[in-house]
């Protein structure tokens, strides 16, 4: 077995098996639950909820758009993976299960109006699922799939514009900066890509699978991996500056502030070290697994973690202390996202899949789907 899954497989199944929920059967309808994927962008939230993409008031929830909007008439697909959005512009990803027998599952990227959520472009050429979201910079939008490769695509057109091959599925969303790429893949090596030909500039190797978006910060980026390390890593000539170890895969994605890296290990490890050596400063173990990555409050006061549970943890950056808590219905794979004095939950296996809270004291604000009284 390839060492990559030998460890901790169950995991990996697990996810595999939400990216599969309304698979399984031909001409059966999505399950309600999701992995939703968000983004906020000013008073708007545009989610992938499973059969639409939606765009939602933060106020209150309320729907502003979808697309398709009738999805049990038009055939667009299984919408998981956080959609990008510009100014102008919405993209979004989905697998469309087979039609028959002997067909194959098709999986395309949509380009959507922002303002309408109306179609202008798909993309259908990739053989395998989009497992993370792309990112937009500039009028090129790029975006990692299963089948291995990485693709830029033209933001107006979707007409692609270079391909890059790794070694095994690309299942992280890049960051872009300027006009450098950086994605990890699952063949445990770290890419620097020309944003303009995908030309790779440096490739840095682990031990394990990069599967997250990395963290940059004063020229540093800070990923971990499935090799149980969180790697400080030079941005320009990809060097190895430190590595952190823990008992467990680092799967999402760190965040950086001031001088402190903050990092979730899938065991429920929360850490907080030090971004210039990678020496712990403190541990902070929650009592549930941990798949996605931590998220700060806007003042930077605390760290937002969302357990595999379904609870949201509150934690003190200055010495990891749960300040609050909340139970949720269901189970967390997705890092919390903070907007302003909110932070919106995305659950999956639940009556909501997504859940506003105030930052302050987690007092629920509004959940979406609207819950209804028995």
């Amino acid at each position: 077995m390839n060492h990559l899954w030998s460890k901790r497989w169950p995991l990996s199944l697990l996810v595999l098996a939400v990216l599969m929920t309304g698979l399984s059967g031909c001409s059966g309808s999505a399950r309600a639950a999701s992995w939703t994927g968000l983004t906020v962008a000013g008073e708007t939230l545009y989610a992938a909820d499973v059969e639409q993409v939606v765009a939602l008031n933060s106020a209150d929830g309320s729907v502003v758009w979808a697309f398709p909007q009738n999805p049990k008439e038009e055939r667009r697909g299984l919408f998981y993976a956080a959609p990008a959005v510009d100014e102008s512009h919405v993209i979004a990803a989905s697998q469309v299960p087979a039609s028959g027998f002997l067909s194959r599952p098709k999986n395309i990227v949509w380009g959507l109006s922002r303002e309408t959520g109306t179609l202008q472009w798909h993309f259908d050429l990739a053989a395998g699922q989009y497992v993370e979201g792309g990112a937009i910079s500039g009028d090129t939008f790029v975006i990692g799939n299963s089948d291995g490769n990485v693709y830029a695509l033209d933001v107006n057109s979707g007409a692609l514009r270079w391909t890059l091959e790794t070694g095994h599925r690309v299942w992280a969303t890049p960051l872009i900066v300027s006009d450098t790429v950086y994605i990890g893949a699952m063949d445990h090596n770290l890419y620097a890509l020309d944003l303009a030909t995908g030309r790779v500039k440096w490739k840095f190797q682990a031990g394990g699978a990069f599967a997250s978006t990395p963290a940059l910060a004063d020229g540093v980026l800070y990923s971990g991996a499935f090799d149980n390390h969180l790697y400080a890593i030079d941005a320009e000539t990809g060097a190895e500056l430190w590595h952190f170890s823990s008992n467990d895969w680092f799967w999402g994605s760190p965040v950086v502030y001031s001088d402190t890296v903050y990092a979730t290990d899938v065991g429920g490890r929360v850490y907080a070290v030090e971004a210039e050596s990678g020496h712990q400063i403190w541990k902070s173990e929650l009592e549930t697994k941990v798949r996605a990555g931590p998220a700060l409050s806007a003042d930077g006061r605390l760290l937002l973690v969302g357990g595999q549970n379904g609870t949201l943890y509150a934690l003190d950056v200055s010495d990891g202390y749960v300040i609050w808590s909340r139970d949720g219905q269901g189970q967390v794979l997705s890092t919390p996202v903070v907007n302003g004095d909110v932070v919106y939950e995305l659950a999956i296996y639940g009556s909501y899949h997504i859940r506003a809270l105030h930052v302050d004291n987690g007092r629920d604000m509004w959940a979406y789907p609207p819950q209804t009284e028995d």
